[in-house]
């Protein structure tokens, strides 16, 4: 035997509406689609009928949602949020997201720059799925690898006379690329001559041009001005510097697919390129 209760179970309805869209149904093909049968229902001539014809509609329609619902999903955008600190975010990481949205047109890529302690702590709290930084704090929760697509060229300068020159700076932390040329003027006995900090290179790059002091950036971020002839690069023997960086990610999460690929681009670049572009080069 038949049951509408059952029905109502499978359909996530209570009984009473149940029976009253069989109600509907029947008044709406103005036939007896059922009759009650002791504690059951069992369907008549013209129900039999019915659910003979309607059943290869239903398998159809079944058939329809899942295609659709699957479709649906695929078309829906992927999130990839990648992480870098300035020198990486400056240089080769835009290049590289170019190419991975290219590749992965349902993906959306989002960028995020800040030092690199900050964009650690994004990956520890999983705000960030992978990332590139030029200095580390060891995290046990975190997997460092070498990035070997942004070793840094090798710059000259003399700590005396940058000791002696008024300079801008980027940030307050001690980290960065900046931060690593005035720790070695300390380091070396020299008193440093900050005249101003800054919070964002285009503030560096203003000051600089207002002639308030000797800036201190990495050379994509003012290769455009350079280019212009608005700022020129100082290079004076004296100091070597070099930075590395490091690709992290999260030890107890997976990656997903999405940052799995990204991570093959920062390892080894898109395929059938012999060179990467957008090396970091140091530049005061």
């Amino acid at each position: 035997l038949l049951s509408v209760t059952k029905a109502g179970w499978e359909l996530h309805i209570s009984q009473p509406s149940t029976s009253q869209q069989l109600k509907l149904l029947e008044e709406e093909c103005e036939v007896r689609l059922y009759k009650k049968n002791g504690h059951g229902i069992e369907l008549t001539r013209e129900g039999r009928l019915f659910l003979k014809e309607a059943a290869p509609i239903l398998l159809q329609v079944e058939k329809l949602k899942r295609i659709f619902s699957l479709k649906l999903h695929e078309s829906e955008a992927r999130l990839l949020t990648v992480g870098g600190s300035h020198a990486p975010s400056a240089s080769f990481l835009p290049w590289l997201a170019s190419i991975f949205r290219e590749t992965h047109p349902h993906t959306r890529l989002i960028l995020r720059t800040d030092n690199s302690l900050l964009i650690e702590e994004l990956v520890r709290n999983l705000d960030v799925e992978i990332a590139v930084i030029t200095n580390r704090a060891a995290s046990p929760r975190l997997i460092y690898e070498p990035c070997r697509r942004v070793v840094a060229r090798r710059q000259q300068l003399t700590l005396a006379e940058l000791a002696r020159i008024p300079l801008v700076v980027f940030g307050r932390g001690k980290v960065g690329g900046a931060a690593n040329i005035l720790n070695q003027i300390e380091e070396r006995g020299f008193d440093l001559n900050i005249v101003m900090h800054c919070e964002t290179a285009e503030a560096v790059k203003a000051a600089v041009k207002r002639r308030m002091g000797f800036g201190i950036l990495y050379r994509d971020l003012v290769q455009a001005d350079i280019q212009r002839g608005d700022l020129r690069i100082i290079r004076v023997p004296g100091l070597e510097m070099h930075t590395d960086s490091f690709i992290i990610y999260p030890k107890q999460k997976p990656l997903s697919s999405d940052a799995k690929d990204f991570l093959a681009l920062l390892r080894e670049g898109p395929k059938g390129t012999k060179k990467s572009k957008g090396s970091l080069r140091p530049a005061a």
